[in-house]
């Protein structure tokens, strides 16, 4: 990085070579530097918002909600931060301030169906069923062939124990997609688990094995699976796993009485 005569433009284009090479802290950085070269340049709103997105995906969650925050200052792209900034809140589990900034983003943008959706989900997480599903039927009201509102069908569907109906919107979510989300197979894999589909289960979860190795729900749902299946020592391991994870602990401890 001993680029010292390097120009505005320079550093930009070298931060998205470096993103290209999957090497997010050197591109990050590369971003720094155009900043600082030029504090008042019109398009730094727009790299400080790519600079949050870098500074999420390499854990640096302090960061990203400062790079974010300093984004929304003259960006044209306002509403995609308000959503990255929220999705960010989620994950550092500041829930009231994501909701702050989803009721910005309906506010603002009446039509965004995905802030309808992530905001139900977190009346959701309150235990606030009534209002997530006002927020559910304002997507529909909107786009009843969006994505999000077929999520949130499906999450309804869940909620209800309606499992097959579940099952057919991630299915047709997977088939109408040609880069399917991970989450359709793990939802679907849920939907096939509790309707004693075992096989179909254990089929998508191997399919999305090797981007679930942090996901603690994801070896709940094989280690039931396995369980079915009479492999008990397996099934543990899997419920170990998940506790270290993270998961729950009251209901991992429940499912590994199950194994002994």
């Amino acid at each position: 990085m001993s680029l010292s005569g390097q120009n505005y433009e320079a550093w930009v284009d070298k931060s998205a070579n470096f993103i290209e090479k999957n090497k997010l802290d050197s591109a990050a950085i590369a971003l720094q530097k155009a900043m600082a070269l030029e504090p008042a340049n019109e398009n730094n709103p727009v790299l400080l918002l790519n600079l949050g997105i870098l500074q999420r995906q390499l854990g640096h969650y302090d960061d990203a909600f400062i790079s974010f925050t300093a984004s929304m200052a003259n960006n044209p792209l306002s509403g995609v931060v308000l959503h990255n900034r929220a999705s960010l809140l989620c994950d550092m589990e500041r829930f009231d301030e994501a909701m702050e900034d989803y009721n910005t983003i309906i506010l603002h943008y009446p039509e965004d169906v995905e802030a309808y959706y992530r905001r139900g989900l977190l009346f959701l997480e309150k235990n606030d069923r009534a209002r997530a599903e006002a927020d559910f039927k304002a997507s529909e009201a909107i786009d009843t062939d969006n994505m999000y509102t077929k999520l949130s069908k499906a999450l309804l569907y869940k909620l209800d124990d309606n499992w097959e109906a579940a099952e057919k919107i991630y299915t047709g979510l997977i088939q109408s997609s040609s880069t399917t989300d991970p989450s359709f197979y793990m939802n679907r894999a849920e939907c096939y688990v509790n309707s004693d589909q075992i096989f179909r289960a254990s089929a998508d979860l191997r399919a999305v094995e090797g981007s679930q190795k942090e996901n603690p729900y994801f070896y709940i749902l094989r280690g039931r699976v396995r369980l079915v299946q009479f492999d008990k020592v397996a099934a543990r391991a899997d419920f170990q796993k998940a506790k270290e994870l993270g998961y729950d602990t009251d209901i991992v401890n429940d499912w590994l009485k199950k194994t002994e």
